[in-house]
C-alpha cells in the first residue's frame, strides 16, 4: 500500500510538471524562432523608434535565459550593443546587464552610469542629473549589482526606492515633495526585484513584503494578468518577474501571471503582434533553461523544427538564417542610410552619387533589396513594388571616373495601413514615451519652482 500511495504521488508530480513545463518550453521555442528570424540585418532587434536598445538588450537576455551563447543571432546583436551609445539611464542600465550576462566588460559603461546618477541623494532620473526617479534608480541598481560592481554609495540608492514607497505598498513613477503620486505596477515591480536583490545586505523586509501585498492587489480574476483591462503583456511580464524572484514560480499569483503570458503569445511566437519589446521582455522574464543545440549552432533543438526554422539539428547550418550586409564587424554593421517602403506600393528612390566627377555608376556588392525592388545601375534608382515585409540590408557601391565609396543601407517594407492616422505606438512604447513625458515635465516643475524661490 505504502508504495502504491508513493507512485501515486510521483505519478501526481510527473503530471503537474509535464503541465507547467511543456507549454513554457512550445512558448520559448515559438518566441525563440520569432527573435531569431525577426532579428535586423545590423544585429538589433527594433520595434518603435527610441527603444531599440531596450529591445536588444532584453532580446540579449532573453537568449542568454535559454542558454543561446554563440551563433550568428547572440553574436551580432551583441556586437551591436556593444557599439550603439545609450543616451538615457534606463537604456544604459540595461545594456550593461545585458552586456555582462553575454559574459563582455562593462566596466567603463559602469563608470558612465554612475557619472549620471545627481549629486543631491545620488539616485538616478531619466537622463544626466536628472531628479530621481524609477524605473531608472532601480535597474541602475540592478546594473551595479549584477555586474559586482564595488559602489560605496549602494545605501543612497536602497534608501530613495525604500523611502518612495507609498503607503499602500506600491510606488509612483516619481514621487513629487509636494503630492503622492498613485502607485503603478511597473515602477512597483522593478523596485521590488532590486530590492531581493538587495535584501540580504539592507532591512527592506517590510518594504518587500508590502509591495508584493499591493501588487497582487493588482492581479485581474480570472485572467491573471496585470495592467488596463484584462491586463498587458509588458505590466504582467514585470509583475511576473517581481513574484517569481520574491516567492517562487509556484505561488498562485504567478502561476496565473504565467498563464496569461501563455496565452497572449500569437501563432507566429511574438507577444504583442510582432512587438519586439514586449517579445524580449516576455521571454527574458520566463525562468532560465539551458536549451538542448545538438550541433552547437546557436539554434536550439527545439527550434531547428520545420514549424519553426527548418534548419537541421545535426548541422551547424546557422549560418542559412543570417540576415543584413554580410559583415559581422563590431560597429560596422549599423546602415549608414535608412530607408522605408510600403508594402504593395509602387516605390522609387535614388541614391544620391559621390562627389566626384561623372558619369557615375552603381552596384550592389552585398545583401540584397527588398523582393520587387531592383536597381538601376546607370541611373542608380531603386523602383518597383515590394512583395515582402521586414528589413532589407544591403551594401550598394557607387564608382565615377576617378573614386568608389561604399554605402551600408537598409530599406524596411512596412504594412500598408490603408489610414492616414499616425499609427499608433505598442503598449511598451506608449508606457515608456508617457513615463518620459511625466518624467520631463516633473524635473521642468522642480526647477522652475526653484528659480522663482
Amino acid at each position: 500500500m505504502k508504495r502504491l500511495i508513493l507512485s501515486v504521488l510521483w505519478l501526481g508530480v510527473f503530471v503537474v510538471t509535464t503541465g507547467q513545463t511543456a507549454p513554457i518550453d512550445d512558448a520559448r521555442y515559438k518566441g525563440v524562432a520569432w527573435l531569431i528570424t525577426h532579428q535586423s540585418g545590423d544585429g538589433s532587434w527594433r520595434g518603435a523608434p527610441g527603444l531599440e536598445v531596450a529591445e536588444t538588450a532584453a532580446a540579449i537576455e532573453a537568449l542568454v535565459n535559454a542558454g543561446i551563447t554563440q551563433g550568428d543571432t547572440f553574436a551580432t546583436g551583441v556586437a551591436w550593443l556593444q557599439n550603439h551609445q545609450a543616451d538615457s539611464a534606463d537604456a544604459l542600465s540595461r545594456q550593461i546587464i545585458a552586456l555582462y550576462k553575454a559574459g563582455r566588460d562593462t566596466s567603463g559603461l559602469m563608470t558612465r552610469l554612475i557619472a549620471l546618477r545627481n549629486d543631491t541623494d545620488r539616485s538616478w532620473g531619466a537622463y544626466d542629473h536628472y531628479s530621481g526617479s524609477f524605473p531608472d534608480t532601480s535597474l541602475a541598481m540592478d546594473a551595479i549589482k549584477t555586474t559586482v560592481t564595488p559602489y560605496a554609495d549602494a545605501g543612497y540608492g536602497i534608501g530613495f526606492i525604500a523611502g518612495k514607497q507609498n503607503s499602500n505598498g506600491g510606488w509612483p513613477y516619481y514621487k513629487d515633495p509636494l503630492s503622492t503620486l498613485p502607485s503603478k505596477i511597473i515602477p512597483t515591480a522593478h523596485n521590488l526585484l532590486t530590492l531581493n536583490r538587495y535584501k540580504l545586505v539592507y532591512n527592506v523586509t517590510a518594504n518587500l513584503s508590502n509591495g508584493i501585498a499591493w501588487l497582487k492587489t493588482q492581479q485581474i480574476i480570472p485572467s491573471g494578468g496585470f495592467g488596463e483591462g484584462t491586463g498587458t503583456v509588458l505590466e504582467t511580464a514585470l509583475a511576473y518577474r517581481a513574484l517569481v524572484a520574491e516567492l517562487g514560480s509556484a505561488d498562485p499569483a504567478a502561476v496565473n501571471a504565467q498563464s496569461f503570458l501563455l496565452a497572449q503569445q500569437q501563432v507566429n511566437g511574438s507577444w504583442g503582434t510582432n512587438d519586439a519589446l514586449l517579445t524580449t521582455l516576455t521571454l527574458a522574464a520566463l525562468p532560465a533553461a539551458a536549451l538542448p543545440d545538438t550541433d552547437k549552432d546557436g539554434l536550439p533543438d527545439g527550434v531547428e523544427t520545420p514549424a519553426l526554422l527548418g534548419t537541421n539539428p545535426n548541422v551547424a547550418d546557422g549560418h542559412r538564417l543570417r540576415k543584413g550586409n554580410g559583415q559581422s564587424v563590431a560597429g560596422v554593421t549599423a546602415p549608414s542610410l535608412m530607408l522605408q517602403a510600403v508594402l504593395n506600393q509602387p516605390y522609387a528612390m535614388t541614391l544620391a552619387p559621390s562627389e566626384g566627377t561623372p558619369p557615375h555608376t552603381w552596384m550592389l556588392t552585398s545583401g540584397e533589396l527588398p523582393d520587387g525592388l531592383s536597381l538601376d545601375s546607370n541611373t542608380g534608382q531603386i523602383s518597383g513594388i515590394p512583395t515582402t515585409l521586414g528589413p532589407f540590408n544591403f551594401i550598394y557601391l557607387v564608382t565615377d571616373t576617378n573614386t568608389q565609396e561604399s554605402v551600408t543601407s537598409q530599406i524596411e517594407v512596412l504594412a500598408n495601413s490603408g489610414s492616414t492616422q499616425v499609427p499608433a505606438l505598442p503598449d511598451g512604447a506608449m508606457i515608456l514615451m508617457a513615463l518620459l513625458l511625466i518624467l520631463t515635465m516633473g524635473h521642468l516643475e522642480r526647477r522652475r519652482s526653484l528659480d522663482l524661490r
